[in-house]
């Protein structure tokens, strides 16, 4: 019995010991993607990357008034409408995080190029910078679409369009 015991015990420190493991992942010199399990190299060069902050944006615009409703039929004068200037449309570059293999980024980018809209793709899995922006932005997905200091998951051109006019 002692025996199993301490056959048991052995095993299951065996496991606790692996559990610990640790991977490291990076992009070498050669483009090509590495997993050890030791850091890279301490003479490979970091990238420096800006994360921007909601205090980096102009903030969100106030919403636009709705004019109220008329339910009574007997009124005799017009309602007098407001008129208010349409709201300026996004004018800066468009980020647009991306996959090769992704169907709806792109829809995405052939969207944004017929209707002439500036942008930029980044493929996360060709750039490691590009990667880290994506997790910083809590990217899950992609396409993860970036428009001044709004960020859209997924693409439609609806919910493109909404985003777009709502930016600035």
């Amino acid at each position: 019995m002692p025996i199993r015991i301490m056959f048991a015990a052995t095993i299951l420190l065996l496991a606790c010991s692996l559990a610990g493991a640790e991977m490291y992942q990076w992009v070498d010199e050669n483009g090509s993607v590495t997993f050890k399990d030791s850091p890279p190299p301490a003479s490979r060069k970091q990238k420096k990357v800006k994360v921007y902050n909601d205090s980096d944006f102009d903030p969100e615009p106030p919403p636009q008034p709705v004019p109220a409703t008329r339910s009574d039929r007997r009124a005799v004068k017009p309602a007098v409408q407001t008129v208010t200037s349409q709201q300026e449309r996004f004018s800066g570059t468009v980020e647009i995080y991306v996959t090769e293999w992704c169907g709806y980024c792109k829809k995405a980018q052939k969207y944004m190029k017929d209707k002439g809209i500036p942008y930029v793709a980044y493929d996360i899995e060709k750039d490691s910078a590009a990667m880290q922006r994506h997790k910083d932005f809590g990217g899950r997905g992609v396409p993860l679409i970036v428009i001044g200091s709004k960020k859209m998951s997924g693409f439609s051109p609806e919910a493109f369009e909404r985003f777009l006019n709502s930016s600035r």
